[in-house]
């Protein structure tokens, strides 16, 4: 059987697996379970070290997340007031005009201290265990874009004043591909990028053709061009859109709120797949056996041939219980054995 991280490698270049990783996108319960709050484990490659290897070992699943990088916003515009006339120092709602833009800082993310934090921390995962494969949490340009002007200014943008968002999102790319280049340099396995903003809960399949598809399809070749390997978080609904996100050069969909196996009818001889237990109605408030039943269905619908990772939809609930984690990876481990042998 392969190792993890080459399973996790062969899954997202596309040859597959013989095996399937169990990566839980758990972030907020690794945390909450040492008793940290979200702040002191962002600022501490130490202590998110701990927990998240800590949960991981105790819960059985695959994977250690180094982080969620933000610095972006607050580096470039954190210097600016937002809508209220208030300098908070995070980048957020300080872009409203063209001349805004003009006054965004340089990025540098060699000066930045979210960005020392994360590679830190990668080097400590690292470290601890060397086989399990390691990713970050990052923003596309739209959603720096998003950050910067601010959510209502943002969605308003995207209906009336696309030109802005666009040029917002093309002077922020320099600053993500740099961002990408860094992690994947200290050793990332895979990139994921959320993008719940720009899904059909949120905005138009107009809108997202008019202001997303083209940046992001222009970012992550240059980031994959690079090397990168890239998992697209497609957070909401997005089955009206999965043929604009397939032009955007994702190695794996982490897909929610759909069905993964009409997902990979439709696209999975073009991409991997990852997902797709309901956090919330199913891993957190399920029944050990729901849990385990749902777990091994998806495993079924998604890994015959052997591109899949299993994981929830979304981050996990801190509520959830650890039974019902270690029921997802013995449906995995199940599943491996009637797929794989």
């Amino acid at each position: 059987m392969m190792g993890k991280r080459e399973a996790v490698k062969a899954i997202l270049d596309g040859t597959g697996a013989d095996r399937i990783p169990i990566i839980m996108n758990a972030f907020s319960l690794p945390v909450m379970r040492y008793g940290y709050t979200m702040p002191e484990a962002m600022m501490s490659p130490e202590k998110l070290t701990e927990c998240m290897v800590g949960t991981r070992q105790a819960l059985g699943y695959d994977g250690l997340c180094a982080g969620a990088y933000g610095g972006i916003a607050a580096m470039m515009g954190g210097h600016l007031p937002n809508s209220e006339g208030k300098i908070v120092g995070d980048g957020d709602d300080v872009i409203h005009s063209f001349e805004d833009i003009e006054k965004l800082k340089p990025y540098d993310p060699s000066k930045c201290m979210m960005m020392k934090n994360v590679l830190r921390t990668i080097e400590l995962m690292r470290a601890a265990e060397p086989e399990e494969p390691i990713y970050a949490i990052l923003h596309v340009p739209a959603a720096v874009a998003f950050t910067l002007m601010g959510a209502k200014p943002a969605f308003k943008a995207m209906i009336k004043n696309q030109e802005l968002f666009r040029t917002l999102c093309d002077y922020v790319e320099d600053a993500v591909v740099e961002s990408c280049k860094m992690l994947v340099d200290a050793g990332l396995d895979f990139l994921w990028f959320p993008m719940p903003n720009f899904g059909g809960y949120c905005i138009s399949r107009k809108s997202y053709e008019k202001c997303i598809s083209q940046s992001n399809i222009r970012a992550n070749k240059r980031i994959k061009d690079y090397g990168a390997s890239i998992v697209i978080h497609t957070c909401g609904l997005y089955d009206d859109r999965f043929d604009l996100v397939l032009k955007e050069s994702g190695d794996a969909w982490h897909i929610s709120d759909t069905q993964t196996k009409k997902v990979k009818e439709e696209y999975g001889d073009k991409v991997a797949l990852m997902g797709n237990i309901p956090c919330c109605s199913v891993l957190m408030e399920g029944s050990e056996q729901e849990v385990y039943d749902f777990a091994y269905q998806e495993c079924m619908d998604g890994a015959r041939d052997g591109r899949f990772i299993l994981s929830g939809d979304c981050d996990v609930s801190p509520l959830t219980p650890d039974e019902n984690v270690k029921a997802v990876v013995r449906a995995a481990k199940d599943a491996e054995k009637v797929l794989f042998g």
